[in-house]
Protein backbone atom coordinates (compact mmCIF):
# COMPACT_ATOMS: atom_id res chain seq x y z
CA UNK A 1 0.00 0.00 0.00
CA UNK A 2 1.57 3.33 -1.04
CA UNK A 3 1.52 6.36 1.30
CA UNK A 4 -0.68 8.62 0.16
CA UNK A 5 -3.43 5.39 0.05
CA UNK A 6 -2.56 4.96 3.32
CA UNK A 7 -3.06 8.64 4.66
CA UNK A 8 -6.99 8.53 2.12
CA UNK A 9 -7.63 5.47 4.48
CA UNK A 10 -6.83 7.08 7.60
CA UNK A 11 -8.48 10.19 6.52
CA UNK A 12 -12.05 8.02 6.16
CA UNK A 13 -11.76 6.33 8.72
CA UNK A 14 -10.94 9.86 11.07
CA UNK A 15 -14.58 11.34 9.43
CA UNK A 16 -16.43 8.03 10.20
CA UNK A 17 -15.55 7.80 14.11
CA UNK A 18 -16.96 11.78 13.96
CA UNK A 19 -20.37 12.13 15.65
CA UNK A 20 -22.53 13.33 13.31
CA UNK A 21 -23.50 17.18 13.98
CA UNK A 22 -26.58 19.23 12.90
CA UNK A 23 -26.74 22.84 12.59
CA UNK A 24 -29.74 24.36 14.19
CA UNK A 25 -31.13 27.71 13.52
CA UNK A 26 -32.45 29.60 16.70
CA UNK A 27 -35.06 31.50 16.39
CA UNK A 28 -35.96 34.81 18.82
CA UNK A 29 -38.87 33.92 21.26
CA UNK A 30 -41.55 35.92 21.78
CA UNK A 31 -41.63 38.12 25.11
CA UNK A 32 -43.88 36.43 27.75
CA UNK A 33 -45.27 38.67 29.86
CA UNK A 34 -45.53 37.30 33.54
CA UNK A 35 -48.97 36.99 34.34
CA UNK A 36 -48.80 39.69 36.94
CA UNK A 37 -47.50 41.79 34.66
CA UNK A 38 -50.23 41.46 31.95
CA UNK A 39 -52.80 41.84 34.38
CA UNK A 40 -51.52 45.29 36.23
CA UNK A 41 -51.12 46.54 32.21
CA UNK A 42 -55.26 45.66 31.46
CA UNK A 43 -55.54 47.64 34.93
CA UNK A 44 -53.59 50.12 34.08
CA UNK A 45 -55.13 50.55 30.93
CA UNK A 46 -58.24 51.06 32.39
CA UNK A 47 -57.45 53.76 33.99
CA UNK A 48 -56.23 55.82 31.70
CA UNK A 49 -58.97 55.05 29.00
CA UNK A 50 -61.71 55.08 31.15
CA UNK A 51 -61.53 58.04 33.47
CA UNK A 52 -61.35 61.97 32.50
CA UNK A 53 -59.06 63.06 35.36
CA UNK A 54 -56.04 61.60 35.96
CA UNK A 55 -53.33 63.23 38.72
CA UNK A 56 -49.95 61.42 38.80
CA UNK A 57 -48.16 61.91 42.37
CA UNK A 58 -45.12 60.62 44.12
CA UNK A 59 -45.66 58.97 47.19
CA UNK A 60 -42.07 59.17 49.49
CA UNK A 61 -42.20 56.68 52.03
CA UNK A 62 -45.85 56.56 53.03
CA UNK A 63 -46.98 53.24 55.38
CA UNK A 64 -50.09 51.17 54.59
CA UNK A 65 -51.84 52.86 57.51
CA UNK A 66 -51.12 55.97 55.70
CA UNK A 67 -52.69 55.25 52.65
CA UNK A 68 -55.77 53.45 54.08
CA UNK A 69 -56.37 57.35 56.40
CA UNK A 70 -55.76 59.01 52.75
CA UNK A 71 -58.79 56.49 51.14
CA UNK A 72 -61.04 56.82 54.21
CA UNK A 73 -61.03 60.42 54.07
CA UNK A 74 -61.40 60.54 50.20
CA UNK A 75 -64.66 58.26 50.40
CA UNK A 76 -65.84 61.02 52.86
CA UNK A 77 -65.83 63.41 49.83
CA UNK A 78 -69.10 63.83 47.41
CA UNK A 79 -67.94 62.40 44.15
CA UNK A 80 -66.42 59.42 42.82
CA UNK A 81 -62.31 59.02 42.98
CA UNK A 82 -60.15 56.98 44.08
CA UNK A 83 -56.39 56.27 44.20
CA UNK A 84 -54.81 53.56 43.45
CA UNK A 85 -51.00 52.92 44.34
CA UNK A 86 -49.01 51.83 40.23
CA UNK A 87 -46.08 49.82 39.24
CA UNK A 88 -44.13 52.44 37.33
CA UNK A 89 -42.46 50.31 35.01
CA UNK A 90 -46.00 49.27 34.34
CA UNK A 91 -47.91 51.98 34.38
CA UNK A 92 -45.11 53.86 32.30
CA UNK A 93 -45.54 51.13 29.65
CA UNK A 94 -48.87 51.95 29.28
CA UNK A 95 -48.94 55.68 28.30
CA UNK A 96 -46.36 55.35 26.42
CA UNK A 97 -49.35 53.31 24.23
CA UNK A 98 -51.38 56.42 24.07
CA UNK A 99 -51.62 59.85 23.78
CA UNK A 100 -50.48 60.84 26.92
CA UNK A 101 -47.27 59.63 26.39
CA UNK A 102 -45.50 63.00 27.98
CA UNK A 103 -46.77 61.57 31.05
CA UNK A 104 -44.57 59.52 31.64
CA UNK A 105 -41.30 60.96 32.02
CA UNK A 106 -43.43 61.87 35.53
CA UNK A 107 -43.79 58.08 36.51
CA UNK A 108 -40.68 57.13 38.20
CA UNK A 109 -40.14 55.60 41.41
CA UNK A 110 -43.02 55.30 44.10
CA UNK A 111 -45.87 56.71 42.36
CA UNK A 112 -49.88 56.69 43.16
CA UNK A 113 -52.92 57.88 40.65
CA UNK A 114 -55.94 59.85 41.27
CA UNK A 115 -58.50 59.00 39.15
CA UNK A 116 -62.18 60.15 38.84
CA UNK A 117 -64.73 59.71 35.73
CA UNK A 118 -66.80 62.90 37.99
CA UNK A 119 -69.45 64.77 35.13
CA UNK A 120 -68.46 68.61 34.01
CA UNK A 121 -71.08 69.66 37.12
CA UNK A 122 -69.43 67.32 39.50
CA UNK A 123 -65.52 67.86 39.00
CA UNK A 124 -64.55 71.05 39.51
CA UNK A 125 -65.55 70.74 43.31
CA UNK A 126 -64.74 67.41 43.81
CA UNK A 127 -60.63 68.21 42.28
CA UNK A 128 -60.67 71.08 44.72
CA UNK A 129 -61.39 68.89 47.80
CA UNK A 130 -59.27 66.03 46.58
CA UNK A 131 -56.30 67.72 45.88
CA UNK A 132 -57.04 69.84 49.39
CA UNK A 133 -57.56 66.63 51.13
CA UNK A 134 -54.25 64.84 49.48
CA UNK A 135 -52.23 68.16 49.78
CA UNK A 136 -52.15 68.12 53.88
CA UNK A 137 -50.05 64.99 53.55
CA UNK A 138 -46.76 66.41 52.95
CA UNK A 139 -45.26 63.04 51.44
CA UNK A 140 -47.18 63.32 48.69
CA UNK A 141 -46.04 65.54 45.23
CA UNK A 142 -48.26 66.94 42.89
CA UNK A 143 -46.14 65.92 39.43
CA UNK A 144 -48.99 66.39 36.84
CA UNK A 145 -52.08 64.80 34.71
CA UNK A 146 -54.62 64.98 32.57
CA UNK A 147 -58.32 66.15 31.97
CA UNK A 148 -60.08 64.67 29.00
CA UNK A 149 -57.62 64.94 26.33
CA UNK A 150 -55.71 67.50 27.40
CA UNK A 151 -52.41 67.51 29.67
CA UNK A 152 -51.80 69.09 32.61
CA UNK A 153 -48.51 70.25 34.23
CA UNK A 154 -48.25 71.10 37.89
CA UNK A 155 -49.70 74.58 37.28
CA UNK A 156 -52.03 73.27 35.30
CA UNK A 157 -53.52 71.34 37.81
CA UNK A 158 -53.82 74.31 40.43
CA UNK A 159 -55.49 76.33 37.79
CA UNK A 160 -58.56 73.76 36.98
CA UNK A 161 -58.98 72.64 40.94
CA UNK A 162 -59.31 77.08 40.92
CA UNK A 163 -62.18 76.85 38.50
CA UNK A 164 -65.63 77.92 39.45
CA UNK A 165 -68.27 75.13 39.79
CA UNK A 166 -70.69 74.71 37.32
CA UNK A 167 -73.99 76.05 39.41
CA UNK A 168 -71.48 79.04 40.31
CA UNK A 169 -70.92 79.90 36.82
CA UNK A 170 -74.59 80.01 35.62
CA UNK A 171 -75.42 81.88 38.57
CA UNK A 172 -72.76 84.74 37.83
CA UNK A 173 -73.74 84.76 34.47
CA UNK A 174 -77.07 84.72 35.37
CA UNK A 175 -76.42 87.74 37.18
CA UNK A 176 -74.59 89.51 34.58
CA UNK A 177 -77.95 89.09 31.82
CA UNK A 178 -80.32 90.63 34.78
CA UNK A 179 -78.36 93.31 35.84
CA UNK A 180 -78.78 95.43 32.95
CA UNK A 181 -82.73 94.12 32.73
CA UNK A 182 -82.74 95.65 36.64
CA UNK A 183 -81.26 98.94 35.18
CA UNK A 184 -83.91 99.11 32.48
CA UNK A 185 -86.78 98.50 34.49
CA UNK A 186 -85.51 100.61 37.00
CA UNK A 187 -85.12 103.85 34.64
CA UNK A 188 -88.85 102.83 33.15
CA UNK A 189 -90.23 102.43 36.55
CA UNK A 190 -88.51 106.35 37.95
CA UNK A 191 -91.00 108.49 35.66
CA UNK A 192 -94.29 106.53 36.59
CA UNK A 193 -93.05 106.91 40.54
CA UNK A 194 -92.46 110.64 40.23
CA UNK A 195 -96.01 110.96 38.43
CA UNK A 196 -97.55 109.28 41.25
CA UNK A 197 -95.44 111.62 43.60
CA UNK A 198 -97.13 114.74 42.07
CA UNK A 199 -100.16 112.98 41.97
CA UNK A 200 -100.18 112.36 45.65
CA UNK A 201 -99.23 115.82 46.58
CA UNK A 202 -101.89 117.31 44.65
CA UNK A 203 -104.62 115.22 45.99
Amino acid sequence: MSLRTAALVFTNDFKSALPTMTRSYATKAAVVHPPRRSYLHQQYQSLVNDNRVLFVFQHNNLTVKEFTQLRQELSLIDGPSKLTVVRSSVFGSVLRETKFSNLQPLVSGPTCVLSTNASEKEYPELLKSVVQTLGKNKKLVLLGGKLDNSLLNQADVTQVVQLPGLDMVRAELLGTIEQPARQILGVLESPAKQLHSVLDRRV
